[in-house]
């Protein structure tokens, strides 16, 4: 199964027979069968006939809206999943702080101990290791140690973002210096690097999302990131251990071998999006991405609970499963980590 991406502005999602159909006026401009789709991801100004949107509702495949600029905007979603007793489970874990402080602190410190190893991954094909990149991993260590000595989210979330900081001033060595990325800036994100990692970050969020609500969790109840009207922090929480593994290392690569260039990128009229991508650009970033998330890696309960080779499409949803766990049993969740 796959996702559907609809980047074309302007055109009509309908269906004929089994096929999904993306139509401008009375042309055709792409088809598919209906069956081969799982999800579906739409970009700015298209429109779905009512007929689909009844289809879509009928088969369980979920519709996320996007800006143009790749802007969660919101999703159409069926009914609802009867894990009640998952989501009551869910409600007393985040209820009780200690038990939410432990998995938030997991959350972060596989992210941290990924953005150790996208880092050594990428020092091991250099001729000579930077001493900015030997710095950072370092200083990741000792950040990793910080996190399980926070008494607090907000402490946490402090280590968080002051961690997170340290690791993109090391990412920024292994760019081109024509990409200019002096750093994380998100709202808006300023510049074409940054560009790419908040749409990598909404495509990963989208895919985590499907994942939670297919186990049974309410996605808006989550343990690091706190209740805020439309965020889905359950899935924000879960993507924090997989943000450097699948988008940051899909960036650096896209960057370095030119499969996005500066030329897909353009200054914004508008002061939210300072620099716009391309939907050239925005194609062939979203093809890397899909492929990225076909790459397979080696996961503990991978093979019928034993350790084996699985997507990482098929990672996000054993995460899930294995939170759904901790949370049904009250014991720890356990990050996925690359080695």
């Amino acid at each position: 199964m796959a996702t559907l991406y609809i980047l074309e502005q302007g055109t009509e999602v309908g269906y004929n027979g089994e096929r999904i159909e993306i139509r401008r006026g009375d042309s055709v401009i792409g088809s598919v069968p209906l069956i081969k789709i799982d999800d579906v991801l739409i970009f700015g100004n298209v429109t779905l006939s009512t007929p689909m949107i009844k289809r879509f509702l009928d088969r369980g495949i979920e519709v996320t809206f996007l800006t143009v600029h790749g802007r969660y905007h919101g999703r159409l979603v069926g009914e609802t999943t009867a894990h009640v007793a998952l989501r009551r489970a869910q409600y007393r874990c985040a209820d009780d702080a200690a038990w939410a402080l432990a998995t938030a602190q997991a959350c972060v410190s596989g992210k941290v101990q990924n953005c150790r190893t996208l880092l050594q991954r990428f020092a091991r094909n250099r001729v000579s290791t930077d001493a900015v990149i030997a710095e950072t991993i370092a200083a990741l260590t000792d950040y990793r140690d910080r996190v399980m000595r926070t008494t607090a989210i907000s402490a946490l979330m402090g280590v968080e973002g002051s961690a997170t900081a340290r690791y993109f001033r090391g990412m920024r060595t292994l760019l081109p210096d024509t990409w200019a990325f002096a750093g994380r800036k998100r709202r808006p994100p300023p510049d074409p690097v940054n560009v790419l990692l908040s749409l990598g970050y909404t495509l990963l969020t989208h895919k985590m999302l499907g994942a939670v609500q297919a186990v049974g969790f309410d996605p808006y109840q989550g343990f690091l990131h706190q209740l805020d009207y439309n965020r889905p922090s359950l899935a924000l929480d879960l993507i924090e251990e997989f943000r450097p593994l699948l988008v940051d290392s899909l960036v650096i690569r896209c960057c370095n071998d030119g499969r996005v260039t500066l030329d897909d990128f353009a200054p914004g009229t508008d002061p939210q999006h300072p620099m716009v991508l391309s939907d050239a650009g925005k194609r062939r970033f979203v093809t890397a991405f899909e492929e990225r998330m076909r790459t397979e890696a080696t996961h503990p309960d991978g093979a019928d609970g034993r350790p084996g080779k699985v997507t990482y499409l098929r990672c996000l949803d054993l995460q899930a499963r294995r939170l759904a766990r901790a949370v049904q049993s009250r014991t720890q969740y356990v990050p996925f980590t690359a080695r």
